[in-house]
């Protein structure tokens, strides 16, 4: 019998360590593949995700051109004894969800008239107060908020006592001027003195009693596509209701449950229909109205795979008229990611 030699040894465990490498190599190969897999999946959906949402966009768009067309208005508007098809009913412009069906995935669409936001340029003192108490609640900070709006809009340098004017926004470590002239965006509120993000985007809700209330911010309730400082209570969203009342946001929703059946016609019909609003009206009657006239419109659009978690969304403003080529202009347009 041969006795066995140290060099066939040495070479079993070479080959064992050449096998292991090699089997941990095609491992790295096989998740590299799997990551670039996912990756590529991920980006086509992104891309469907983001037409999907524009074709939502494009689907309220009609809809409000077929709302501007008297004729078309008055025909989807008017009562009918047989069910009416999903195409014929008129799109509510309240902040009411309407789902747009695709091949893969599906959309949600909200449209929204500017009149039922408060006019950032527009609102005087008085409302903008009220605005300022759902959001802060020591009075001080309240009165540097709006103050420093007013400041920021008015066409002076003159400060207000509590606002801020050049001196002080010069002074910040990234400097710059005050505006003095009308807000162009609403997220120009960021620039303004004790304005926090938190205030603009809204807070996140700690407790399981806060998640039924949705996250509220300044970004929700202004408007610069108003020209009126009136709010329309018959197309303000609940959760503008609440802030513009500065009643619960389940009080807000009644509101918004009863004027589906039937709109609002006037002051003393609102009180008898939902009478726990009465109390929150005296201090904002001047800045009520029931029908009013806008171009201005907010589209937003949120896209979902059907087999997936993946969303994303498109926000806009359009202007419709009819005079244009087209019918309708966009004037504002947001990638919206979640």
């Amino acid at each position: 019998m041969k006795r066995r030699t140290g060099h066939e040894g040495m070479a079993l465990i070479i080959v064992l360590w050449v096998l292991t490498l090699l089997s941990v190599l095609a491992l790295e190969f096989c998740f590299t593949m799997r990551t670039e897999l996912n990756i590529t999946r991920n980006y086509k959906e992104k891309g469907q995700l983001y037409y999907y949402a524009q074709g939502g966009v494009q689907r309220g768009i009609a809809e409000l051109i077929y709302r501007s067309d008297p004729v078309l208005h008055q025909k989807r508007t008017a009562p009918k004894i047989e069910d009416t098809g999903e195409f014929e009913k008129e799109w509510k412009c309240d902040g009411t969800p309407y789902a747009v069906s695709f091949q893969y995935g599906d959309a949600e669409v909200k449209l929204k008239s500017e009149t039922g936001r408060i006019s950032l340029n527009r609102a005087p003192d008085q409302l903008l107060r009220r605005v300022a108490k759902y959001f802060v609640e020591i009075g001080e900070q309240r009165d540097i908020l709006v103050d420093s709006i007013l400041d920021w809009r008015d066409p002076d340098d003159f400060h207000r006592v509590n606002g801020a004017e050049n001196d002080y926004y010069r002074s910040l470590p990234e400097p710059y001027d005050c505006k003095n002239a009308d807000f162009d965006s609403v997220e120009e509120l960021l620039l303004v003195k004790g304005i926090t993000p938190e205030m603009f985007y809204g807070k996140k809700a700690k407790s399981e009693e806060e998640k039924e209330t949705p996250v509220v911010g300044l970004k929700d309730i202004f408007t610069v596509f108003s020209t009126s400082a009136a709010l329309d209570v018959n197309l303000a969203p609940a959760e503008v209701l609440a802030v513009f009342f500065g009643i619960p946001y389940e009080t807000a929703k009644r509101v918004a449950e009863a004027r589906e059946e039937k709109t609002f016609a006037n002051l003393n019909e609102l009180v008898t229909r939902v009478p726990e609003i009465a109390a929150s009206i005296q201090e904002v009657q001047s800045f009520i109205t029931f029908s009013s006239i806008s171009s201005y419109y907010n589209i937003t659009s949120k896209a979902k795979m059907k087999d997936g978690e993946s969303k994303r969304g498109l926000e806009c403003v359009v202007r419709i008229d009819r005079r244009d080529k087209m019918g309708y202009r966009v004037v504002m347009w947001k990638d919206v990611f979640f």
